[in-house]
């Protein structure tokens, strides 16, 4: 049996649209064996399909390892809240790429993680994630670990990582609403002006710089989107009164994590939880979870059993 952990991700980091990203230290396993026929456990039965999105990216991986796909029983052990902006459909896609991969190499107990750290399978990982994905800001984070910035160019993906800070904390603040990254989607504009494009790619540098560096000040006074989140905001209810709170109780920095609804915030050492939670509830109509984080640096991890 090979048992695969996936963490949950934060994608854009307020002005890196589809490009930033960031594991956390929430995640998801699935674990997977060969079976006479497929069999999904664990998971809602209208996702059981095989447009599943694991069975989606395993078939796609197979056929970038030119080798069949074979028939395998699912076990899905879920953490990541689904359709909450934290990366819970990339984790499935990275999953179910790295079943496709470690069956087909077959490695011994023990060497798992040298098999998924290799950088050729490393992009393989990736280029199969992303297809099923579209876009490679929560796949890249959730198998390189730490900060990453990727982006499709000609015709492949181009991706830099860093280690995050250790010692940074988030709170991610979670509602008990949904948000389909579709719906999300449909809220951006077409055409954006000169002025909301140079800001966005100056921004997103020096937030992307900021990471790097641990400089958590600048971090600050960078990390403002003018490209979704303004669109995206009026999808979020309490998104106003939930980021006055993060940043009443100290935080740095906070964005919609992915196309939300969850909201980030990050704190530069410990975070605040009781305190953060409970302004939240003093003012929110919408009720919502803190949950303190720190950031995952070894991304996706595998361990094969007899």
């Amino acid at each position: 049996m090979i048992e695969i952990e996936v963490p949950a991700t934060s994608a854009n980091i307020g002005p890196g649209f589809d490009c930033l990203g960031i594991a956390l230290s929430l995640s998801n396993t699935v674990r997977v064996e060969k079976a006479s026929e497929t069999r999904l456990k664990g998971c809602p039965p209208q996702w059981a399909g095989p447009d599943n999105l694991f069975l989606r990216s395993f078939r796609q991986a197979c056929a970038l390892l030119q080798t069949s796909v074979p028939e395998i029983e699912v076990e899905f052990i879920t953490r990541i809240p689904p359709a909450r902006g934290l990366g819970s459909s990339a984790s499935l896609a990275v999953a179910g790429a790295a079943a496709a991969l470690l069956l087909y190499a077959q490695p011994k107990a023990g060497t798992e993680l040298d098999i998924l750290k290799e950088q050729k399978n490393q992009h393989l990982l990736l280029k199969a994630a992303t297809a099923v994905e579209g876009h490679p800001d929560n796949a890249a984070p959730a198998i390189y670990g730490g900060f990453t910035a990727a982006a499709i160019a000609k015709e492949d993906i181009s991706i830099i990582r860093a280690d995050a800070p250790a010692e940074w904390r988030f709170a991610a603040c979670i509602p008990d609403f949904d948000l389909e990254t579709s719906v999300a989607r449909k809220a951006l504009p077409d055409v954006y002006s000169r002025a909301d494009v140079v800001h966005a790619i100056s921004h997103a540098v020096l937030t992307a710089l900021a990471i790097r560096n641990a400089d958590i000040s600048s971090l600050g006074r960078v990390c403002e989107d003018r490209i979704h989140e303004p669109y995206r905001r009026p999808l979020v209810p309490d998104f106003e009164d939930v980021e006055n709170a993060c940043r009443a109780n100290g935080a740095a920095a906070v964005w919609l994590s992915g196309s939300g609804p969850t909201i980030l915030a990050v704190f530069e050492s410990s975070v605040p939880a009781k305190s953060l939670a409970s302004d939240i509830a003093a003012h929110a109509k919408r009720r919502w979870q803190v949950v303190p984080l720190h950031a995952d640096n070894m991304g996706l991890r595998a361990q094969i059993s007899p």
